[in-house]
């Protein structure tokens, strides 16, 4: 994580491996150009970054092979997944008396229906006793939830990948990162931990996030089965940034890419022949509730008289879980996890999942149909704010928004 002040945030403490950087280090292990004074005027944004943390304890992962991980694995165990089949209508059916006897089920002609039934926008139907809607940044109608047709706004970021650029590629896999905290640990008083658990030498390229509102985020990526131009896709950069409420065409998208790139790493930008070409720019819309927290629970508009009971397994029901706000990978795993318990009847499941109901429930207005040019109004405000504190202006710490 790249700091750019160090306001209200004392608090924080090295534990868990954490350790606290210079702007010096911050530059060293992120391949930035460096500069005799944290305070000095410069040009190039060499002192962009007053200060950061280094945490050996983070991961990366593919999301896209996840995913197809996780539906094989899905569907080894029976599991049917329709795709491009966007969902029109949820409608609750009417109890039908089932057949109980192997007799009776061997003579019924109708097969089960289920107690909901999820009408797609061709027509087609599927029937089932539990719904779960995952929602993401798309909108519901009335016909699906009316709890959660408002309960979201979508902002929309983006990721570029550069040209493979080799030994230009700021971003080091020669052991920097170890002889930066080698060198800060042997030079403190001892009091930063610096053992992660591993005495290999060697870390990897750090991947890397600032602390704008419209946060820069970017790793290395190494691709072996990538030979453009006979340098095996070594050395590119994954860089990702900006937040937007509504979307922006791919060029506009790409110059303000360009231009944040060249903030964090002026070197890479020449204005001329030498300039970073990109590949590739993709984005996509996140799902940001009105308190910036995931929405996962029940929708009580689809229960009926079986739970209210208390039979909640055999009486089906309806779930959401939405709202993640980019930060899907691990919430998601753990939204999943409640829901499961709770389907099943899971006492303690159910008690952890009435928590994200009564603390974090979906609201039921968020200013729509101004929602999205609120939201924002709020982003453009903030990140004027970051730009006039880079440039120096004295400014009071605004509200974290998450």
């Amino acid at each position: 994580h790249t700091l750019e002040d160090d306001d209200d945030d004392d608090e924080e403490e090295e534990e868990d491996g954490c350790q606290m950087l210079t702007w010096k280090e911050v530059n060293e292990i992120m391949g930035r150009p460096t500069s005799t004074s944290p305070d000095s005027s410069d040009n190039d944004n060499r002192n962009l970054y007053k200060w950061g943390e280094y945490d050996p304890s983070c991961a990366g992962v593919n999301p896209l092979a996840l995913t197809n991980g996780l539906a094989d694995a899905a569907e080894r165990w029976g599991v049917r997944i329709y795709e491009h089949a966007r969902v029109a209508k949820l409608e609750k059916l009417q109890q039908i008396t089932m057949p109980t006897s192997p007799q009776q089920q061997r003579t019924s002609a109708e097969p089960p229906l289920g107690k909901y039934a999820i009408v797609t926008d061709d027509g087609r139907t599927v029937r089932c006793d539990r719904v779960v809607l995952c929602t993401g940044a798309e909108r519901l109608s009335d016909d699906v939830s009316r709890r959660l047709k408002h309960s979201t706004v979508p902002v929309y970021t983006w990721m570029a990948a550069t040209e493979p650029l080799g030994e230009r590629c700021p971003l080091k896999d020669d052991g920097v990162v170890d002889r930066v905290l080698s060198s800060s640990s042997s030079g403190s008083s001892g009091s930063a931990n610096t053992n992660d658990g591993s005495d290999v030498m060697g870390r990897p390229a750090p991947m890397c996030g600032d602390d704008h509102i419209s946060l820069n985020y970017w790793r290395r990526n190494d691709d072996k089965n990538d030979t453009d131009e006979g340098r095996g896709g070594k050395g590119r950069l994954l860089f990702g940034s900006l937040a937007d409420t509504y979307p922006f065409p791919e060029w506009m998208v790409s110059l303000r890419l360009r231009s944040a790139l060249a903030e964090v790493y002026p070197q890479l930008s020449h204005h001329g022949d030498d300039d970073v070409r990109f590949d590739n720019v993709w984005g996509g819309k996140l799902a940001f509730a009105l308190n910036a927290m995931p929405l996962v629970g029940r929708d009580s508009d689809y229960d009926d008289d079986d739970h209210r009971a208390g039979n909640g397994v055999d009486g089906g029901g309806v779930w959401y879980a939405t709202g993640f706000a980019g930060h899907g990978i691990v919430p998601t795993a753990l939204a999943g996890s409640l829901l499961a318990d709770a389907m099943l009847g899971n006492e303690h499941g159910e008690r952890r999942l009435q928590l994200f109901q009564t603390y974090f429930p979906p609201a039921s207005w968020n200013g729509y149909p101004f929602s999205r040019l609120g939201t924002g109004t709020v982003l453009l405000v903030y990140n004027a704010w970051d730009w006039m504190s880079k440039k120096g202006v004295p400014l009071p710490p605004l509200p974290k928004l998450w």
